[in-house]
């Protein structure tokens, strides 16, 4: 199990559909395909937490099904791509930006089947999406280092289809890869985001950069560091982004604020408890 999504409340997770939408849209990469907009038929499937809804039983807390299909429509009429991987996508995004609740879409896009099906043959396209959980681990050893971590979590809940959902508490700490240099301030951050991982990391790098963030030394003093701890449904080992963090294991304030946020395993399978009894880093205190 991807253990970030142990943070969600899939119990109350349900689906609703909306099948056979018609969108009128321009989309098609022949000159005679753009000339007017054409008729496609979409089926829109959409996951949401359903918890406040059965409660209710209102359609105020629920998802609303004709809401969905009208976005949809709205947004193919005043839209125009060449490729139905395209348009499935922007479809895919527009819906969960607009429908903060949805987390998840599956959509099926089908071209006219009375223009194109061909002795039985009928052309779709398909994909999925979803916001996904991130975990993002801030730190700070020069300046107001509070100040820097409040400045950072601001900028990190504006960044676009980002939202920021909880915090740890901050954690001071002693300096581990480069000792002569000032002790830290640290705190995690969990978000939700419809970005990817990488979109997300050029995000965080672009915050560092507009808060001061100098790279010319390896592991030394910085107004703030944003790394990504963990990403739902996603693992790297690349020199340009590994996720999980590969210092997470080892690093005592890490698991201790993952703890903070409500996570109580680590990646490998083995619980916080069991992480903090290990031989880790010494010098980590807790500022509540």
């Amino acid at each position: 199990m991807d253990i970030i999504s142990s943070l969600r409340n899939a119990a109350s997770t349900g689906r609703i559909l909306a099948e056979h939408v018609p969108l009128r849209c321009i989309c098609g990469v022949w000159d005679w395909e753009r000339l007017s907009p054409e008729t496609m038929l979409a089926d829109i499937a959409v996951d949401y937490d359903w918890s406040g809804s059965l409660a209710s039983d209102e359609i105020i807390d629920a998802l609303d099904y004709a809401a969905v299909a009208s976005a949809a429509i709205a947004f193919a009429e005043k839209t125009q791509f060449h490729l139905m991987e395209s348009l499935v996508h922007s479809i895919i995004r527009h819906l969960l930006t607009t429908f903060p609740v949805a987390m998840s879409i599956d959509l099926k896009l089908q071209k006219n089947p009375e223009k194109w099906s061909k002795n039985g043959v009928a052309f779709s396209c398909r994909a999925s999406g979803r916001r996904s959980l991130a975990i993002l681990g801030l730190g700070s050893n020069l300046g107001d280092k509070k100040l820097a971590l409040n400045e950072a979590a601001g900028r990190i809940g504006a960044i676009p289809h980002c939202r920021l959902l909880r915090s740890s508490s901050l954690h001071h700490t002693a300096p581990l890869l480069r000792t002569n240099q000032p002790e830290f301030f640290n705190q995690s951050l969990l978000i939700e985001t419809l970005l990817s991982p990488t979109e997300l990391l050029t995000e965080t790098q672009s915050i560092e950069s507009a808060m001061g963030r100098l790279r010319s030394e390896r592991y030394g003093p910085r107004t703030i560091d944003i790394d990504l701890l963990l990403f739902e449904g996603f693992t790297s080992s690349s020199t340009a982004l590994t996720v999980p963090h590969h210092g997470l294991r080892s690093r005592r304030f890490w698991i201790e604020e993952l703890a903070d946020i409500g996570l109580r395993v680590v990646p490998e399978g083995e619980t916080v408890l069991e992480q903090l009894c290990e031989k880790v880093a010494d010098g980590v205190s807790h500022l509540g």
